[in-house]
């Protein structure tokens, strides 16, 4: 019978919408029983097939193809129930399942039989199962496990020796290596600190040694023009062997005596310097020879004055004059007044200065 809204006995109630919504109510709520009881039948139905499944499970093992236990068991009602595809799943399902039961079942038996062994102190990495077998017949773990299954574990567990036997050893080795390294790191490092030990003593012998060469070139060397070729054999016959140190390193000797030499005439500058100073003081540079000349426009006239004093003649002939120019420059600059006080006086000057310069005394520089 199909219902509809015009049902008769709905007809009593005289609104049509109320009857509309009446009558949806109805269809839903029967819709959703339906549903439940189409579940609830599909949920026994597997229910059923498990149980099936678990009556049938003494002939199930991994070799069991879904096609035998179809052959056996396909007149069963429960078998029927299912479509072909959930039954099929389903079977898997509990092959998978009594496969993971049996392979627990075997390792605990397989764990047992390896406790047995382990319990022999006997057995070592290199011991064969045909020597061996005899002292285990009479436990009930050797007999728990199948004839074809004992050898097989009692290789694995050698070879969890063996492995064991590995471990150690790499331990050990690793533990040596350890030691080895840092025994190497030991020994570098007193290395180094015995090389920076060994680079501090050179330095200080270093030091020591010039300062000692340096004592003797004072000792020794008083002449600013000594040569080095002529003062080495010198040197070397100091009693103390202060020229012959070997710590004063390569070509270490002839700079510090170059270095002596020149600060030998550089204090021989600065005393020619003062005794251009102390000769030529002011009063004195203004004052005019017979010829009209100045200890400031005449080197000829500030050499001879200068010349016998020993200051003097410590100072090469190349470098007074040069050294005696400068000093009469700042002298005249010293000395010149303000262009608005006598300029007639210091054009004379300035124009004598330029004469004298290209006089025939020698050149100031060479």
């Amino acid at each position: 019978m199909i219902l509809t809204v015009d049902w008769p006995i709905l007809q009593a109630i005289p609104s049509h919408s109320t009857r509309r919504a009446i009558f949806d109510h109805f269809v839903r709520t029967r819709a959703d029983e339906e549903r439940k009881e189409k579940r609830a039948a599909q949920k026994a139905a597997v229910e059923a097939y498990k149980q099936l499944l678990e009556e049938a499970s003494e002939g199930i093992d991994s070799k069991t193809g879904y096609q035998d236990f179809e052959r056996k068991w396909g007149a069963d009602p429960r078998f029927a129930a299912l479509d072909k595809k959930e039954r099929e799943a389903l079977f898997k399902e509990k092959v998978r399942a009594l496969e993971e039961k049996v392979q627990s079942a075997r390792n605990a038996v397989i764990t047992d039989f390896k406790s047995m062994l382990r319990e022999c102190k006997d057995i070592i990495p290199t011991s064969r199962w045909t020597k061996v077998k005899e002292n285990f017949r009479s436990d009930p773990r050797y007999k728990a496990v199948k004839h074809e299954e004992r050898e097989n574990a009692f290789n694995e567990y050698i070879a969890e020796l063996k492995s064991a036997e590995r471990e150690v050893e790499q331990a050990a080795k690793a533990k040596v290596a350890k030691l080895r390294e840092r025994e190497r790191e030991t020994r570098k490092r007193k290395e180094r600190e015995e090389q920076e030990m060994e680079r501090v003593k050179l330095k200080v012998r270093r030091k020591d040694a010039t300062s000692s060469y340096q004592a003797l070139l004072v000792e020794t060397i008083k002449d600013p023009k000594a040569s080095w070729t002529e003062s080495k054999p010198k040197l070397e016959k100091d009693p103390q062997g202060r020229a012959v140190n070997p710590d004063l390193g390569q070509g270490e000797a002839e700079k510090l005596f170059r270095e002596h030499v020149k600060d030998l005439y550089e204090r021989c500058v600065r005393d020619f310097r003062a005794l251009l100073s102390e000769a030529i003081a002011p009063e004195a540079a203004t004052r005019t020879t017979e010829g009209g000349k100045t200890l400031v426009i005449s080197w000829s006239e500030a050499k001879d004055l200068l010349r016998s004093d020993p200051r003097y003649s410590k100072v090469s002939s190349k470098d007074r004059e040069s050294i005696w120019w400068r000093y009469a420059d700042d002298m005249v600059r010293k000395l010149k007044q303000p262009d608005t006080e006598k300029p007639d006086t210091n054009a004379r000057q300035q124009q004598q200065r330029r004469q004298q310069r290209r006089s025939s005394d020698p050149p100031r520089r060479r």
